[in-house]
């Protein structure tokens, strides 16, 4: 199973949105078994995917559970959740609090014994830094950073980045950073300005994902995917050739 998470310390630049619907992307198109673990205590995965958690991440982290018990079905036969909800908030402190344990593995040990029961594991990570994230990175294969069109993000991009590195050095060797993927990008005179501008700062994946007003949100209200609200969409035409330049970066799942 291969792990990719999303990141940003950003908040608002898209990165659930493009993970629910990567995975129903990857689960239909590419007939793959796709795990999302949500790691953010807002919840916002979970609730597109219209699940009401009993069991959650938190019980995984706290190890009151095993993964597979907190493990939930969604309406797609071949995507699974591992939701999330409020409840991560204590579960954070606890996790800091706890000296018996390896704080920054408890994910990745619980994703390690269900390997061979999924292809691909994307999770949504919250836009801040704390223990159920690193435990992301720590038990991710790659990372990809969710970004906007804003000069004024350079710089927290470029600290995320420096944070990876960081991660890969002390805890995860095998992590690879693949770069940055543009969302909500508006195809204006000023919008390549600032294209351009990010590109000579910052790795950006080749393929950007165009504004798309309202679907992408209205979409995640009724919990269906953006390919069966509007496939013909910007966004999801996007998505596609992002999918495809991932797929060829990666050779294989």
């Amino acid at each position: 199973m291969k792990t990719i998470s999303l990141i940003n310390k950003k908040g608002g630049v898209g990165k659930t949105t493009i993970t629910v619907n990567l995975a129903y992307a990857l689960a239909e198109s590419c007939d793959l078994r796709v795990l999302v673990v949500d790691n953010d205590d807002q919840g916002n995965a979970t609730q597109f995917f219209d699940v009401h958690p009993e069991r959650t991440i938190a019980d995984v982290l706290t190890g009151a559970l095993p993964i597979r018990a907190a493990i939930a079905s969604t309406r797609y036969p071949t995507i699974d959740l591992l939701p999330s909800d409020e409840r991560l908030l204590d579960a954070n402190v606890t996790v800091i609090k706890d000296e018996n344990i390896v704080q920054q593995s408890i994910l990745g040990n619980a994703l390690r014994s269900i390997d061979d029961e999924y292809d691909i594991c994307l999770i949504d990570n919250p836009p801040t830094i704390n223990a159920s994230v690193i435990n992301a990175l720590t038990a991710s294969d790659d990372v990809i950073i969710v970004t906007t069109p804003d000069l004024y993000g350079i710089r927290g991009v470029e600290q995320m980045i420096t944070y990876i590195e960081a991660i890969k050095a002390d805890y995860n060797p095998a992590l690879h950073f693949r770069g940055c993927l543009l969302n909500k990008f508006s195809p204006t005179p000023h919008g390549f300005r600032v294209l351009a501008k990010m590109r000579k700062d910052i790795p950006l994946f080749t393929t950007r994902i165009r504004y798309t007003k309202d679907k992408p949100e209205a979409s995640a209200e009724e919990h269906r995917s953006i390919y069966e609200y509007s496939p013909t969409c910007g966004f999801a035409l996007d998505l596609v050739r992002f999918l495809k330049e991932l797929l060829e970066m990666e050779g294989e799942v």
